[in-house]
């Protein structure tokens, strides 16, 4: 699945190529129009994005996923800002679609007057052929009679096959035409801007206009921007504990709680999970550097809403002496993860 970002981007850069060539010289096909049908069905869910992402993730090194990533975002940006200046207009994909639609019509024309022409010297042929029976006439002379009758049918039947051929063709193209008729450029253009604002949670850019909001302390600012843990590590975590130890939430606003970073969705513990979720808080300030370790823990603890005291007195119960099968369970897929 990871395989299908990389795909995008060759995709997304025909796509823009189309939309440049419409723009600059209004030039526009079927085989264009079908391209971006086809485009729009195999990239319109949102869930199978995002999920193309996190494994692109754990498949990358940081450095490799970032670029991939920052390709795709360049190329869709492009799409997006092609569509503003010029959207593809109706008219001219209707345009297309008949021409499609009428492209055998000239040769059909022209075979439905070689078949005609063919049809005359049949029937003349087999009128002779029917009637010689009923006048004298020599072995010899109803053996050609017969002969020219059949020449005749075959050259006859070979061309009407060739017409039946071409209005089977006609046929199939009209069939096409009518299916890839709707334009799908607005459709694209808002799966686009979706695409767009999930992979801004990935990769942040650091240059983005943000409205005026109250003013921050330096120590503030510098807390959001920091990354306590890799979105590898905690795309693993996410995929463990979200649903068991934690409500369901995004794998980005799992990645910004875990940071510490602002975020309109608060990440919860689920009921009668305070302890596992404390085992897993150890664990992961471990991790950790010295001179970061207390300060991410006393903030993950808060966010939360776990007590220090309570966090101290039972972090350690899924690998005490005595643990529960769901602790011992925890523990072991814990293990798998930072070992």
């Amino acid at each position: 699945m990871a395989g299908k970002i990389q795909t995008m981007i060759p995709q997304y850069g025909e796509l823009n190529r189309i939309y440049r060539d419409y723009i600059d010289n209004y030039a526009f096909s079927f085989d264009r129009q079908k391209f971006i049908s086809d485009f729009y069905q195999e990239y319109n869910d949102m869930k199978s994005f995002e999920a193309a992402i996190l494994e692109l993730v754990l498949d990358k090194q940081k450095e490799q996923y970032t670029l991939i990533l920052n390709s795709l975002k360049t190329e869709i940006e492009k799409s997006i800002q092609a569509y503003e200046i010029r959207p593809l207009s109706d008219r001219a994909i209707e345009r297309a679609c008949y021409q499609h639609l009428e492209r055998y019509s000239l040769e059909i024309e022209a075979q439905l007057d070689v078949t005609r022409s063919l049809s005359k010297p049949l029937n003349e042929a087999n009128n002779r052929y029917d009637s010689i029976g009923y006048r004298e006439h020599t072995a010899e002379e109803e053996k050609q009679t017969e002969k020219e009758y059949e020449r005749c049918k075959a050259e006859y039947d070979k061309e009407k096959a060739k017409l039946n051929e071409l209005y089977d063709l006609q046929k199939a193209a009209r069939k096409e035409a009518f299916q890839y008729m709707k334009n799908r450029c607005a459709d694209i253009y808002r799966q686009s801007c979706l695409f767009l604002d999930i992979l801004k949670k990935y990769i942040p850019d650091g240059n983005r206009q943000e409205e005026p909001r109250k003013p921050v302390s330096p120590q503030e600012t510098t807390t959001e921007q920091h990354e306590y843990f890799s979105m590898k590590l905690l795309s693993l975590i996410h995929e463990v504990c979200v649903g068991e130890q934690f409500e369901e939430i995004s794998a980005p606003d799992f990645y910004a709680n875990m940071n510490l970073q602002p975020c309109n969705c608060k990440l919860k513990t689920k009921p009668r999970e305070k302890i596992r979720v404390c085992y897993l808080i150890f664990l992961m300030s471990e991790k950790l550097p010295k001179q970061d370790r207390d300060k991410w823990k006393t903030g993950i603890l808060e966010l939360l809403d776990i007590d220090d005291s309570y966090y101290k007195s039972k972090y350690k119960e899924p690998v005490s002496d005595f643990p529960s099968d769901s602790n011992q369970n925890f523990a072991k897929e814990m293990e798998h993860i930072f070992r």
